[in-house]
Order: C-alpha cells, then sequence, then structure tokens
C-alpha cells in the first residue's frame, strides 16, 4: 500500500489530515510540496520545477491512494500522478481565489478539470458543496465531514475569573484583517476600557501590524507571539476566554473548533462558513466584514453578558465533543478511502 499527500505539511490542517489517515491505514504517507515562500516569481518558478517532479514520478512510482489539497494546486498536480485513486480537499468556500480578473478565468478551469477526475472531493463543512456544484462535481463524489480535533488537548477550564483576554490563533495575512482587530481595541482604550489580546502565527503582515500597535501605543494591550507550535496553543487558549477571527473569506476553519473546544467564547465575521457553526449572541457573535467599530461593540457586549457567554462556552464544548471530534470523524473518513479502494 502506498498512499501519496500533496500539500503544505507544515500546517496543521495537513497535518490533522495525515495523522489521521496514518493511524486508521497504519501506513506512512509520503508527501510532496512546493518550497515555501511569498514572491509570485519564486512560487510560480517553483510550480514549474514541482510540475516536472510530478511528471518523474507518473513514470517511476505508482499509488494507491493519492490526497491532495486544494483543487486549484495541488488538486490539479495530482491528475498527473500515477495513482488509483485519487481525492482533493477544497480549502476554502472555493479554491476559486480570488474571485476575478485572471486568476478567476484560469483557475476556474483548474477546479472544473480536477472535481470532474478525481474519485472522491472533500467538503469540510456544507457551504464549500455550492462551489464544488457549480464546477461540475458529482454530488455522489462530494463527502461532507470536518477532520475533528483532538478534543483530550483542550481543557475548557472555567474561565470566570480572567481577565479579558483575547486570543486570535490566524496567520498574519491581509485576508485575516488583524489591522482591524486593532483598530477596535484602540477604540475601546480611547473609551477607557483596557483589553489584552494575543496574536498567535505569522505572515507578511507582522510589520504593517506592528507599526499601527506602536502608533497607537497598545503595545501593552496587542502581544504578537509569533509562531507557536501546535501542542503549545492549548495551554495559550486555556488562558484567554474570548477568541476573535476576523476574515474576509472564510471555507472551515479548524481554528474556530478549537476555540470552541477551549472554552473561548467566539467574535467571527458574519460569513457563511461560519454561519454553520455559530447563531448570533447564542453561542457566538457575528460581525460585519471590515468594520472595526462593530467589533469593538461586540467586544463590550461579551464582557457586559457574562452569563450568556458561560452559557455559550458550555454548549459549543458540547457540540465539539459530538460532531467535530477527530478520532470519530477520520475513522469515517478512512473508511470511506477504504471503500474506494474496496479494502472493506
Amino acid at each position: 500500500m502506498r498512499i501519496l499527500f500533496l500539500g503544505e505539511t507544515y500546517r496543521a490542517d495537513a497535518q490533522s489530515w495525515i495523522r489521521g489517515v496514518e493511524e486508521n491505514f497504519n501506513q506512512k504517507l509520503e508527501t510532496m510540496e512546493l518550497p515555501r515562500g511569498d514572491s509570485r516569481i519564486l512560487r510560480f518558478l517553483s510550480s514549474i520545477i514541482f510540475f516536472g517532479k510530478i511528471l518523474g514520478t507518473h513514470f517511476s512510482k505508482s499509488y494507491d491512494l493519492v490526497l491532495a489539497e486544494r483543487a486549484t494546486s495541488y488538486g490539479f498536480f495530482s491528475l498527473f500522478v500515477n495513482g488509483k485513486k485519487k481525492v482533493v480537499a477544497q480549502q476554502g468556500i472555493t479554491d476559486v481565489y480570488p474571485e476575478h480578473g485572471f486568476s478567476k478565468f484560469y483557475k476556474s478551469i483548474l477546479q472544473r478539470a480536477v472535481y470532474k477526475r478525481v474519485d472522491l472531493i472533500h467538503a469540510w463543512g456544507n457551504v464549500m458543496t455550492y462551489a464544488m456544484l457549480e464546477s461540475g462535481a458529482k454530488p455522489s463524489k462530494i463527502m461532507v465531514m470536518p477532520k475533528g480535533i483532538d478534543t483530550n488537548k483542550y481543557k475548557a477550564p472555567n474561565k470566570k475569573a480572567l481577565p479579558p483576554s483575547f486570543i486570535v490563533t490566524r496567520s498574519l495575512y491581509d485576508l485575516y484583517r488583524h489591522i482591524d482587530i486593532v483598530e477596535a481595541v484602540k477604540i475601546l482604550k480611547d473609551r477607557g476600557l483596557e483589553i489584552k489580546v494575543i496574536f498567535i502565527g505569522v505572515g507578511p503582515e507582522r510589520p504593517t501590524i506592528e507599526s499601527k500597535i506602536k502608533q497607537y501605543k497598545l503595545e501593552k494591550n496587542i502581544l504578537l507571539k509569533g509562531y507557536v507550535p501546535n501542542d503549545e496553543l492549548p495551554d495559550l487558549m486555556d488562558s484567554c476566554r474570548y477568541y476573535i477571527a476576523v476574515p474576509t473569506t472564510e471555507g472551515v476553519s479548524s481554528s474556530l473548533f478549537e476555540a470552541m473546544a477551549a472554552g473561548c467564547y467566539p467574535i467571527v465575521t458574519d460569513l457563511p462558513a461560519n454561519q454553520d457553526f455559530i447563531k448570533n449572541k447564542e453561542n457566538g457573535l457575528l460581525i460585519p466584514i471590515c468594520n472595526p467599530r462593530k467589533l469593538a461593540e461586540a467586544i463590550l457586549w461579551v464582557l457586559e453578558e457574562n452569563e450568556k457567554v458561560t452559557t455559550a462556552i458550555s454548549k459549543n464544548r458540547n457540540f465539539i465533543e459530538k460532531s467535530v471530534d477527530f478520532y470519530t470523524n477520520m475513522r469515517i473518513i478512512s473508511d470511506r478511502y477504504k471503500k474506494l479502494l474496496q479494502l472493506n
């Protein structure tokens, strides 16, 4: 049995996927990925070289199962691998991003070609299926199920007595709008309310964020922790009672699931992917995109509604244990792979 994973193995989502398959197949996966880098030119050149390697494996290696993340990149590369069965996971609400200009034109073609030729398509949530169906995917090929998270890692302690601390675990890229969070903290400070926000992650927006923090004199309010290993993240989340994520686009966020498991009350942008799991003022808050003032108002609301927050935190933890458990979901997903391979 040979299984190949095409994707960015440094990402927590990818690591969870690989780990779940390896445990359920009792099989070590082989991996291939593009080198990391922010330069478009270097990424383009790396893609050409990577494509050459993929073509080389087609004639020298054969795989029973090929797993690939993102239809418009690794999913497309997977079509040229010599594999018996191929599975692709969509990473966002659509893998055609940005959704305009030439990028939309050629990525739409790639996505359609991939979904017509692979054997199984992962939707980590229902919101992803619309783009799949529009791209010509057969409903019978679509599997809707999140990978899940290891709930044993998250203690969800009682945090009522904690100071108002908020955690942000999204990478420092513009689409995650960390600047809006900085602006909201500034609005609250001007009103006389001091809160603490911890940013976890790295990315090209860090210099811009640091500059804005310095400009607003928020060094005591906002802490940039940088990269934090996945096994250390639960302890950090245990120290915070609230979670913020305000991206402009969203697929199905493992970060949100982690926050819900850790007992962090979520404040997230009002996007279809988040609406699947968050009901406004019931188990979290949904706020408009790119609106620091509304975010500041949301922070004020959660600090004033302590009992509602406590009730919501308990409900969220129960939901995660029931519907988003890593071991249960990855066993079901792996069984679907085995059915593809006629192993059960």
